[in-house]
């Protein structure tokens, strides 16, 4: 039953008894600060590193509890995020906008985008509505929440019938008048080896691609393991691919791409960067920052069909999309220019 609950009609949710937000909610700013961790400017730690991308780096922020390891971060004149502390990566944020929970004190839970609620008189209040449900329930959904954005955005198997030629696949090329620019040394990307991809391995065959690229431009630093190495290049046999894939499953979203990558660099003892976020967040300030991401999602693959599938971004045409190599032999250069980014991971080499 519980299961099953995970797959709730969010509309329906939402609708609950229409209460809306009381004024009892708001704390007095005594009360509020009691409940959160004030980082100033001159807090040295991870959370004010990456509050000072995404925030006023000269502003303090307060830093709250959400639920299962998530955290709201509230800049002190607008601006905010939503943080998943154990992987220090960004969920949502605005520079700008107030949080959804500001001046709010309570027990309070993210479940996505758009759904911001805090527990209240045994009701979980959705902030923006006013529709509720009971506390009970929120707890449980709550829970879940980060669950359920892992399945949500997961890109599993689907069905290669549909690219068997590369004449009938009709997917975008970008042409060199197009580009806008590309990350230094794309040719590694362009050059690398590509292994067989016809079975759901999307994400480890776009890890094995990032990861080729990286210890092309940084050879002597060996991000490859020396079984794995021809020249610069990755061996045919044994498959880098499924090394970094290891006992995991086909199915790949940005975290378990993002900790394997990481698994490899610290086998090989390389010094790197690693995160993840949901959607686009961050995708195009990497490419423009000279590093390759990827990118996860439902794009094109073929003229009339879209699927689960994970590919490396390393440009951005002139039209402002971006270009990938789709993991498949004669595919480095094509054009994300529709679906659906449900996740990406951004790696790089210190």
């Amino acid at each position: 039953m519980r299961r099953a609950s995970r797959s709730w009609n969010r509309r329906q949710m939402l609708l609950g008894a229409g209460v809306a937000v009381a004024a009892g909610l708001t704390p007095t700013a005594a009360v509020r600060a009691k409940a959160a961790t004030l980082l100033d400017s001159r807090t040295n730690d991870w959370r004010r590193r990456l509050g000072n991308e995404y925030l006023d780096s000269a502003m303090s922020f307060e830093v709250r509890p959400l639920q299962e390891g998530l955290e709201i971060w509230e800049g002190e004149r607008g601006g905010y995020m939503v943080v998943h502390s154990a992987d220090q990566t960004v969920l949502e944020s605005s520079p700008t906008a107030f949080s959804p929970y500001r001046e709010v004190l309570g027990e309070m839970a993210y479940l996505g985008p758009g759904e911001y609620y805090v527990a209240a008189a045994g009701r979980g209040i959705n902030l923006l509505t006013g529709g509720s449900e009971s506390a009970s329930d929120l707890r449980f959904m709550a829970h879940d929440a980060v669950d359920m954005m892992q399945e949500q955005l997961m890109v599993s198997e689907f069905d290669t019938a549909a690219i068997a030629g590369t004449a009938s696949a009709g997917l975008a090329h970008v042409k060199s008048s197009d580009v806008k620019s590309r990350v230094p040394w794309f040719g590694y990307i362009l050059s690398s080896r590509i292994y067989p991809n016809n079975e759901g391995i999307c994400g480890w065959v776009a890890g094995s691609i990032l990861t080729r690229y990286w210890h092309g431009r940084s050879s002597s630093r060996k991000l490859l393991p020396s079984k794995f190495r021809d020249g610069s290049n990755m061996t045919s046999s044994p498959n880098f691919a499924s090394y970094l894939q290891g006992s995991g499953g086909n199915g790949t979203w940005a975290p378990n791409l993002r900790d394997r990558l990481v698994w490899n660099a610290k086998k090989q003892g390389v010094n790197h960067v690693s995160s993840w976020g949901v959607g686009m967040l961050g995708v195009f300030d990497e490419v423009r920052s000279s590093w390759p991401v990827l990118v996860f999602g439902v794009f094109p693959i073929s003229s009339k069909r879209k699927g689960g599938h994970a590919v490396v971004a390393y440009g951005e045409t002139k039209g402002g999309a971006l270009i990938t190599h789709y993991g498949w032999a004669g595919y480095s250069d094509i054009i994300l220019n529709g679906g659906l980014v449900g996740s990406n991971t951004r790696f790089r080499l210190k």
